[in-house]
Protein backbone atom coordinates (compact mmCIF):
# COMPACT_ATOMS: atom_id res chain seq x y z
CA UNK A 1 0.00 0.00 0.00
CA UNK A 2 1.21 3.48 -0.74
CA UNK A 3 1.97 5.94 1.82
CA UNK A 4 -0.37 9.11 1.29
CA UNK A 5 1.60 12.55 -0.60
CA UNK A 6 1.53 15.03 2.29
CA UNK A 7 -0.54 18.04 2.17
CA UNK A 8 1.55 21.09 0.91
CA UNK A 9 0.19 24.36 2.69
CA UNK A 10 2.11 26.31 -0.02
CA UNK A 11 0.91 24.87 -3.03
CA UNK A 12 -2.94 25.43 -1.61
CA UNK A 13 -2.19 28.81 -0.67
CA UNK A 14 -0.89 29.25 -4.39
CA UNK A 15 -3.93 27.94 -5.62
CA UNK A 16 -5.89 29.87 -3.65
CA UNK A 17 -4.44 33.31 -5.00
CA UNK A 18 -4.38 32.10 -8.61
CA UNK A 19 -8.29 30.75 -8.74
CA UNK A 20 -9.52 31.73 -5.43
CA UNK A 21 -11.45 35.17 -6.90
CA UNK A 22 -11.80 33.26 -10.56
CA UNK A 23 -14.63 31.46 -10.59
CA UNK A 24 -16.29 33.16 -13.47
CA UNK A 25 -13.00 32.79 -15.30
CA UNK A 26 -12.67 28.86 -14.63
CA UNK A 27 -16.40 28.21 -15.68
CA UNK A 28 -15.53 30.35 -18.77
CA UNK A 29 -12.47 28.57 -19.52
CA UNK A 30 -14.27 24.94 -18.94
CA UNK A 31 -17.17 25.47 -21.23
CA UNK A 32 -14.88 27.29 -23.90
CA UNK A 33 -12.72 23.46 -23.53
CA UNK A 34 -16.01 21.75 -23.34
CA UNK A 35 -17.00 23.20 -26.82
CA UNK A 36 -13.50 22.75 -28.28
CA UNK A 37 -13.72 19.08 -27.21
CA UNK A 38 -15.90 17.79 -30.35
CA UNK A 39 -13.76 16.22 -33.39
CA UNK A 40 -14.61 18.49 -36.05
CA UNK A 41 -14.19 21.08 -34.01
CA UNK A 42 -10.74 20.45 -33.42
CA UNK A 43 -10.24 19.80 -36.92
CA UNK A 44 -11.24 23.36 -37.35
CA UNK A 45 -9.03 25.03 -34.70
CA UNK A 46 -6.38 22.90 -36.08
CA UNK A 47 -6.67 24.33 -39.50
CA UNK A 48 -6.89 27.84 -38.06
CA UNK A 49 -3.58 27.59 -36.80
CA UNK A 50 -1.80 28.26 -39.97
CA UNK A 51 -4.08 31.41 -40.04
CA UNK A 52 -7.11 33.19 -41.18
CA UNK A 53 -9.36 30.95 -43.29
CA UNK A 54 -12.38 31.06 -45.17
CA UNK A 55 -15.33 28.66 -45.11
CA UNK A 56 -14.75 27.52 -48.30
CA UNK A 57 -10.82 26.34 -47.46
CA UNK A 58 -12.27 24.86 -44.13
CA UNK A 59 -14.62 23.12 -45.54
CA UNK A 60 -12.40 21.63 -48.15
CA UNK A 61 -9.34 21.17 -45.11
CA UNK A 62 -12.04 19.85 -42.64
CA UNK A 63 -14.25 17.50 -45.04
CA UNK A 64 -17.08 18.81 -43.73
CA UNK A 65 -19.97 19.68 -45.43
CA UNK A 66 -20.47 23.45 -45.47
CA UNK A 67 -24.19 23.41 -43.13
CA UNK A 68 -22.16 21.26 -40.77
CA UNK A 69 -19.66 23.02 -40.84
CA UNK A 70 -21.39 26.28 -40.11
CA UNK A 71 -22.92 25.44 -37.12
CA UNK A 72 -19.57 24.07 -35.46
CA UNK A 73 -18.33 27.64 -36.74
CA UNK A 74 -21.09 29.61 -34.80
CA UNK A 75 -20.39 27.83 -31.27
CA UNK A 76 -16.72 28.13 -31.28
CA UNK A 77 -17.86 32.21 -32.44
CA UNK A 78 -20.34 32.24 -29.34
CA UNK A 79 -17.62 31.27 -26.90
CA UNK A 80 -15.41 33.97 -28.43
CA UNK A 81 -13.07 31.25 -29.28
CA UNK A 82 -13.02 32.57 -33.27
CA UNK A 83 -13.74 36.23 -34.64
CA UNK A 84 -15.33 36.64 -38.03
CA UNK A 85 -14.84 38.96 -41.19
CA UNK A 86 -16.36 39.76 -44.54
CA UNK A 87 -14.22 40.32 -47.25
CA UNK A 88 -16.73 40.59 -50.24
CA UNK A 89 -18.79 37.24 -50.31
CA UNK A 90 -16.27 35.44 -48.09
CA UNK A 91 -16.67 34.58 -44.49
CA UNK A 92 -12.83 34.88 -43.20
CA UNK A 93 -12.17 33.00 -39.60
CA UNK A 94 -8.99 33.58 -37.12
CA UNK A 95 -8.64 33.06 -33.47
CA UNK A 96 -9.91 35.30 -31.52
CA UNK A 97 -6.57 35.29 -29.00
CA UNK A 98 -3.49 34.50 -31.51
CA UNK A 99 -2.43 33.01 -27.99
CA UNK A 100 -4.86 29.91 -29.08
CA UNK A 101 -2.12 29.04 -31.90
CA UNK A 102 0.22 27.90 -28.83
CA UNK A 103 -2.49 25.75 -28.17
CA UNK A 104 -3.27 24.17 -30.87
CA UNK A 105 0.37 23.59 -31.89
CA UNK A 106 0.82 21.82 -28.50
CA UNK A 107 -2.23 19.69 -29.24
CA UNK A 108 -0.73 18.92 -32.96
CA UNK A 109 2.07 17.99 -31.16
CA UNK A 110 1.21 15.78 -28.10
CA UNK A 111 -1.66 13.63 -30.19
CA UNK A 112 -0.64 14.09 -33.80
CA UNK A 113 3.23 13.41 -33.58
CA UNK A 114 5.50 10.67 -34.94
CA UNK A 115 4.46 7.48 -33.27
CA UNK A 116 0.64 8.72 -32.08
Amino acid sequence: MNAPVPRCDALQEELSQMFGSQEANLNRAAQSLKVMAHPARLKILCALRMGEQTVQNLEFYTGLLQTTLSQHLGQLRNRGIVDCRREANYSIYRFADERMVELFELVKDIYCGPGQ
